[in-house]
């Protein structure tokens, strides 16, 4: 029982996971790889970078202004796949079926029991680190038979990896905050994987999940950065991990922004020499793509907002910004309800699947469909409400006491960052909306955010530990909460594959 007690939290990282990839990659394939928000325009950018060797024009993809580094590991990625094409055929015929998927999370639970359960010797050691392997060669055997087989596919294989790189985030971010506490980096992760938006994401082709793993790992960075009183090795690593992340979404520039400022708040004088080799590698990996892009653009963060007969002229109404009609968000939460309105569209695109990238179009939906998209809804008020508050308790206080000068321990860096982050993106995100304003709010999407997922989900389950061990009602509400989320999640997942 001691054993077992020891391995938990390893074996239920490696279910999660293990899980998580299953049904992401399953997602995937059922899908293919030009279905989902703006797929078919990066697939184009894809392809004319594989053909041609060079950037598209608008004409061509309106993801033009896109940077390129998620499109060019896609490419990479395919290449391997075509290389390999042949070989892959002969061999990997069965790890594909959905019955060898399912060997793959088996092995996976076996080898982390192995590897994880105290004692033994390194002959089960060994053992345990064959299985992995041996799971790890079938899966890549599944996503290379595929991706032989269907063109970019492999793409959406990167950004599963990108996702579940995400929520290994998640799982060193509550680590690092909490090491005594063995289960709750699981319930972080775990928190980050339950958000509809983090799995969808996965499984289509699109930049934005691999952005998402690079900024929560300069989140992380960061964290243990403050920790280690501001190394110059965590500065390079930063300034390397920003730079990606500018080379794959425009959105980098308001996460440099929010994380710059955190450091400078939270270290003073002690963090410049920090900053200025964070910068400094920054523009060493960043500066080139900004150069071409003010070059070519007169902006260095182009966007694709402002487009020809999308823009309204005299603005978004005041219900835009304000309507939250409840009736819908209950009844009736996807496509075309509340189509241009800010909160339900963003509500519903975060917690169920507003823009029928994997329910087909909505037109036709099923009784279930329909069941689990309410339901999803219903309780996700709950949760935001909940993961708003947990960020807003845990980190409002530290952040002031960080803008008065005063000395910040780790935890409460962390969340001050966390809570700066997470304000700076909505205002950003909502000063873009009124200077760019759609007639169908087609920019009102949840996947922009898609990287303060472990944010929030790290705060929740901070909160949420502190509940649980205070009062009772709290333990049967957060059970009940958890219980009845699990069984519409599963509905909806099985509603959307």
């Amino acid at each position: 029982r001691a054993g077992l007690g020891a391995a938990g939290p390893a074996l239920g990282v490696a279910a999660a996971l293990g899980i998580a990839a299953l049904v992401g990659w399953h997602g995937a394939t059922a899908a293919e790889p030009v279905r989902g928000t703006d797929a078919q325009a990066h697939v184009a950018y894809a392809e004319i970078l594989a053909t041609d060797g060079r950037l598209p024009t608008e004409e061509e993809s309106y993801e033009y202004a896109s940077p390129p580094a998620s499109h060019w590991a896609a490419l990479q990625a395919q290449r391997l796949a075509d290389a390999a094409a042949g070989a892959v055929r002969e061999v990997a015929e069965g790890p594909g079926s959905p019955a060898g998927r399912v060997v793959w999370l088996a092995g996976l639970l076996g080898a982390a029991l192995l590897l994880a359960l105290p004692g033994g010797g390194r002959g089960r050691r060994a053992a345990g680190l064959a299985l992995a392997a041996s799971v790890a060669v079938l899966a890549v055997l599944d996503v290379a038979a595929t991706a032989a087989e269907t063109r970019w596919t492999v793409g959406q294989a990167v950004s599963l990896l990108a996702v579940l790189g995400l929520l290994g985030v998640a799982w060193a971010l509550a680590r690092t905050l909490w090491p005594e506490r063995r289960f709750l980096p699981l319930v972080a992760l775990g928190a980050t994987a339950a958000l509809p938006i983090v799995l969808r994401l996965g499984t289509m082709f699109h930049p934005e999940a691999l952005f998402a793993f690079l900024a929560g790992c300069a989140l992380l960075i960061v964290v243990r950065a403050q920790a280690a009183r501001w190394p110059l090795g965590h500065a390079l690593a930063l300034g390397g991990v920003l730079g990606l992340s500018a080379l794959t979404r425009q959105t980098a520039a308001i996460l440099i922004v929010s994380l710059g400022l955190a450091v400078l708040l939270a270290g003073r004088r002690d963090a410049l020499r920090f900053v200025a080799v964070t910068a400094a590698a920054l523009l060493l990996v960043a500066g080139p793509w900004w150069l071409h892009q003010l070059d070519r653009y007169g902006n260095p963060i182009q966007s694709n907002l402002e487009r020809e007969g999308y823009m309204l002229e005299d603005g978004q109404p005041l219900s835009f910004y304000v309507s939250f009609p409840a009736r819908d968000l209950v009844l009736h939460p996807y496509r075309p309800a509340f189509e241009n309105e800010l909160l339900p569209k963003f509500h519903a695109d975060l917690w169920s699947d507003w823009f029928a990238t994997r329910h087909g179009s909505w037109a036709d939906p099923s009784p279930a469909a329909r069941l689990f998209a309410s339901t999803q809804s219903v309780l996700g008020l709950f949760a935001s409400a909940f993961a708003l508050v947990a960020l807003v308790a845990l980190g409002a206080r530290p952040l002031a006491a960080a803008v008065r000068g005063r000395e910040l321990d780790l935890r409460s860096f962390a969340f001050a960052t966390f809570l700066l982050l997470a304000a700076l993106t909505w205002i950003a995100f909502v000063v873009t909306l009124v200077r760019f304003p759609q007639a169908d709010g087609d920019p009102i999407k949840a996947s922009y955010m898609l990287f303060l997922a472990p944010v929030f989900a790290v705060a929740a389950a901070g909160l949420a530990h502190e509940l649980w061990h205070a009062r009772r009602t709290a333990r049967l509400a957060l059970a009940g909460w958890a219980g009845l989320y699990a069984v519409s999640y599963a509905g909806f997942l099985a509603t959307a594959f």
